[in-house]
């Protein structure tokens, strides 16, 4: 096995186990797991999180339930959950 770090190989350039400490991430042995993905514990692997889309417009403004000016009140903007996490390892955003 060429990997550093690595355990146990399925073919030179494959990792199928990592060496203690580090998590396995499609092949390859990392300290830690890249931007957007979580380190699952118990497999020390690293698995996808939460991806959402993007964000609406901003809403009407609105105070009580009505409509209101440019002030006081309230504006809002919401976003889809495009996919959600393996076992809740990264959570949503709200």
């Amino acid at each position: 096995c060429r990997i550093e770090n690595c355990d146990s190989c399925f073919s030179r350039d494959f990792c199928t186990k990592c060496k203690t400490g580090f998590y396995s991430h499609r092949g390859r042995c990392f300290r830690g797991c890249p931007p957007g993905f979580a380190a699952l514990e118990e497999l020390m692997e690293c698995v996808e999180g939460c991806e959402v889309g993007q964000w609406s417009e901003w809403g009407t403004c609105s105070r009580n339930n009505k409509t209101c000016g440019f002030k006081w009140g309230l504006e809002t903007r919401t976003r889809q959950i495009v996919k959600k996490p393996v076992k809740d390892t990264i959570p949503c955003p709200t």
